[in-house]
């Protein structure tokens, strides 16, 4: 009932972060944090598709298995070095079962992308660099300036989140630079992600305080990040764990589409499945802002036109499921509902503001989120609504993302507005 039709998710068993996300040889590869065996956390392996457009996705063997059962292959990443293909991950090990360190850095290798070995050296970072370090996990691998540069989330004494900072020439010995970046709003920081954008470097990182993915911007000089702005990567309740692509021109980050917090309201457990990926996002930086719009490639998920006007009103739409994408244009205010007799999510962009209410979206219920946002002659909404799903981009700027879990079929629109365009499109279930 609560399958996507066009977003990825584990067809059986558990899944969360994204890991090693990577352009290889022509083709977009994604590994995932995995439980094959049930739809609840636990024996955490990388499980693996890929794509040749980012929308449509193929299911391929598990690529790593951790050692032990009470071993997990915990997130991390993918680069390309002489032609094969280097994970580079956290390997936990569970210290109520194990002795020694709880969580290290390793690397497995693939000349083919689909068969990996993990190198006979593991762990090529054996332990955190200083006593207090609680959380020593989630690699994040790129190039820069001739050397390999990694990103690990970090916390220090239960009290305030780091990113720290190691860079390699071969990807086998690491040298610890130090801490970058300090959060005091959050105990420790998960999948951080160092990326250079025009002329600003980025730390996209999650903390597990408010289940949030947070950006700052600014320059990395002298071993710190110099922040000018910061900010939600996310304005919704269900986007986590982002990670952008290695070996792309364009930025493009994917997200887990879920919440620890709100995991166990979801439904879908009782379906054998539980976890999502949100579509990909193309960051880019203009005016000095750091903003975020679908990728072009979601424009094939398009099949027919179901609905058009020029108008205010109530409208009926001719769909049999949840699987359409909305695309608004208007001047000034709007309220925008989709839903049913009993569901619905409300769009309401007023003054400087818009706000999105989730709470009546179906059984799981849901929040209201809000977010500032910047009024231009003519505004634009793109709403991607998937069984499980809405995600929502205003002016390809700021992004909103929830799960919801509708009972029937949103087939009522309700625009208010002084001037509107709307057009509704029916899209492809990628798995049929």
């Amino acid at each position: 009932m609560f399958k996507p039709n066009y977003h990825f998710f584990p067809i059986t068993g558990w899944m969360n972060d994204p890991n090693g996300l990577i352009f290889w040889k022509g083709k977009y590869h994604m590994f995932y944090q995995y439980n094959p065996r049930k739809p609840e956390w636990g024996n955490i392996c990388w499980g693996h598709v890929v794509s040749d457009d980012l929308v449509h996705w193929k299911h391929l063997p598990v690529a790593l298995y951790p050692d032990d059962e009470t071993h997990g292959v915990f997130s991390g990443s993918a680069v390309e070095k002489d032609g094969k293909m280097f994970l580079v991950y956290t390997y936990y090990r569970d210290p109520a079962h194990n002795k020694g360190e709880k969580e290290t850095q390793c690397v497995a290798m693939s000349e083919n992308g689909l068969d990996f070995v993990k190198y006979d050296g593991n762990p090529v970072i054996s332990k955190p660099p200083e006593e207090g370090t609680h959380a020593f996990r989630d690699p994040k691998v790129n190039r820069s300036n001739g050397k390999w540069r990694m990103v690990l989330g970090s916390g220090k004494d239960e009290k305030i989140g780091r990113v720290l900072l190691y860079t390699s020439d071969d990807l086998f010995h690491w040298k610890y630079e130090g801490v970058i970046f300090e959060d005091g709003t959050t105990k420790e920081i998960e999948c951080p992600d160092l990326v250079r954008i025009g002329e600003k470097d980025i730390l996209i990182y999650s903390i597990t305080s408010t289940n949030s993915v947070l950006f700052s911007m600014g320059e990395l000089k002298e071993g710190k990040l110099n922040v000018e702005k910061r900010g939600l990567l996310d304005h919704g309740t269900d986007f986590y764990a982002a990670q952008t692509f290695f070996g792309t021109d364009r930025v493009v980050v994917i997200g887990w589409l879920q919440s620890w917090l709100r995991t166990g309201l979801y439904p879908t457990k009782r379906e054998g499945w539980n976890g999502v990926m949100s579509l990909p996002r193309e960051l880019y930086v203009e005016n000095n802002e750091l903003k975020v719009k679908p990728v072009d490639e979601l424009l094939a998920l398009r099949k027919r036109k179901v609905f058009e006007t020029a108008k205010s009103g109530t409208f009926s739409l001719d769909v049999e499921k949840n699987s359409y994408e909305i695309v608004c244009e208007f001047s000034g205010e709007i309220e925008l509902r989709m839903g049913n007799e009993s569901e619905e999510v409300v769009i309401t962009k007023s003054r400087d503001e818009l706000i999105v209410d989730t709470t009546r979206s179906g059984v799981s219920g849901g929040e209201v989120r809000k977010a500032t946002v910047e009024d231009e002659a003519t505004n634009r909404i793109r709403a991607f609504l998937d069984s499980c799903s809405v995600e929502i981009f205003f002016n390809d700027s700021i992004a909103f993302s929830f799960r919801i879990h509708p009972e029937k079929v949103y087939n009522v629109l309700t625009v208010k507005s002084n001037q509107v365009k709307f057009e509704v499109f029916e899209l492809e279930n990628i798995w049929l």
